[in-house]
């Protein structure tokens, strides 16, 4: 897009759990921290409290009291559109993606200190250019007042991102394993200088930390049956159903902290409740329950490198993204699996979003100047890299003169990139012969113009 690197732009990854997001200015970019807990990354939750939407870590602290009203993981509902029950309304998938965004560009600006119209929003590269879920991810986007919108494939981003040790050569082949908190992703990358090529992409929709979390909480469950028994009655016998999601909810959070505090330490001893025995539990413990789920991410990996046609050990390195990264068992899983170079982020969770705002000031002007020398009526044509793209909008109407520089219309690519396409000299629009939305292709004619 003309002239975009120099402005500012906000830059979201929107996770399945949670969410993180940048203003990009130039070169610099500033986290948007929660400005409840001042981490970098948000909860991707929301709470209705019955006049508005709360979003991000003060959702979370409401889910105890009202847990009805609580929502997370709307991500993975996107493609099925089912609207869910939070207290007294009931609220489609992209209506909760929407209010996430809208935190974000609130507290982002207020942080910048002026408006941000711009927007890089990244998607997991199974959202294919007909994929609903691109559409509804934009119109959440729009919705929440952020716009023009570009889509970004995650595992793109993710290749920018800063590792340790040398980074990534041009012509390098790329395994990105991205672990996050609800999906799995891999993607096999080629490195260039300014533009990644995704040459394959996978995913498991049900296959993330959430999961994990899940696993282990179904352990719990099964190894503190005596003392978690009599609980469980409790909240059965109050005959009410926010009793026994809040006993869900506290099981849960308690085995999502055991799994982070044993990437730090070998063995965790912590306590459900201060009256409730200890739970113990080793790193190979848990290596050992999620080793079937680490085996589907490893086959996602396999089956993707077999349909393109690339042996494993053509790969020049792995790139580990995503929160679930930092477990140990998943670099031991993938090193043993594929015998190639690990390389690791300092943050794996933010390593989409530092990539996105990496790769923004090198993605170029993103302007595709007409191929027609104007004259008395011409039609006006662009060489539009890839070979075809959708047109987003026009960007001057019939009768408007312009000078040499202008932009005309704006395409979006199937990657999701936007690019503006400008005059090449001074004219008049004519006339347009291609409405918005229609797919164009490169050199088609796309107006008419006198010079």
């Amino acid at each position: 897009m003309s002239g975009m690197s120099d402005q500012p732009v906000l830059v979201v990854d929107f996770g399945t759990s949670s969410s993180a997001a940048m203003v990009v200015t130039g070169e610099t970019g500033e986290l948007v921290p929660d400005p409840v807990t001042g981490a970098p990354t948000w909860p991707s939750a929301v709470h209705w409290d019955g006049q508005s939407m709360i979003v991000g870590a003060l959702a979370e602290r409401r889910k105890r009291s009202e847990p009805t009203a609580y929502a997370a993981e709307f991500k993975r509902g996107m493609a099925a559109d089912v609207p869910m029950t939070l207290g007294d309304r009931r609220f489609r998938p992209i209506e909760q993606v929407a209010a996430v965004l809208t935190a974000l560009r609130a507290e982002a600006e207020r942080r910048y200190g002026a408006p941000v119209h711009r927007t890089v929003v990244t998607v997991p590269a199974s959202y294919g250019p007909d994929d609903p879920r691109r559409a509804q991810m934009i119109a959440a986007a729009e919705a929440a007042g952020l716009g023009p919108v570009e889509l970004l494939p995650e595992p793109v981003a993710a290749a920018f991102a800063p590792v340790a040790g040398p980074p990534p050569v041009p012509g390098e082949l790329v395994l990105v394993y991205d672990l996050g908190g609800g999906t799995f992703d891999t993607a096999l990358v080629r490195i260039d200088e300014r533009w990644h090529e995704v040459l394959g992409h996978a995913a498991i929709d049900d296959c993330g930390g959430r999961d994990i979390d899940a696993l282990l909480a179904g352990r719990i469950h099964a190894d503190g049956q005596q003392w978690l028994a009599p609980l469980l009655a409790s909240a059965a016998a109050s005959q009410s159903a926010p009793a026994t999601l809040r006993l869900g909810m506290a099981v849960t959070d308690f085995a999502n902290r055991i799994k982070h505090q044993l990437s730090d330490t070998p063995a965790v001893e912590d306590f459900l409740l201060p009256d409730t025995p200890a739970y113990r539990l080793t790193r190979a413990d848990l290596a050992q329950l999620v080793a079937p789920l680490l085996d589907r991410t490893i086959a996602c990996c396999r089956q993707m490198l077999a349909a393109v046609g690339v042996p494993p050990a053509s790969i020049g390195s792995v790139l580990l993204v995503g929160g679930g990264a930092r477990m140990p068992a998943v670099a031991q899983a993938v090193h043993d699996a594929f015998q190639r170079p690990l390389r690791q982020v300092e943050e794996p969770e933010l390593a989409t979003v530092h990539g996105a705002a990496r790769w923004l000031p090198r993605s170029g002007p993103r302007t595709i100047r007409a191929s027609t020398e104007t004259t008395a009526m011409v039609p006006l044509s662009f060489g539009i890299p890839g070979g075809s793209a959708r047109l987003h909008r026009w960007l001057v109407v019939p009768g408007q003169p312009y000078p040499a520089g202008t932009p005309l219309a704006r395409v979006r690519l199937p990657g999701g990139a936007l690019w503006d396409l400008v005059a090449a000299t001074p004219g008049t629009l004519d006339r347009l012969l291609v409405p918005p939305s229609a797919e164009v292709t490169s050199h088609q004619w796309l107006a008419l113009a006198t010079g």
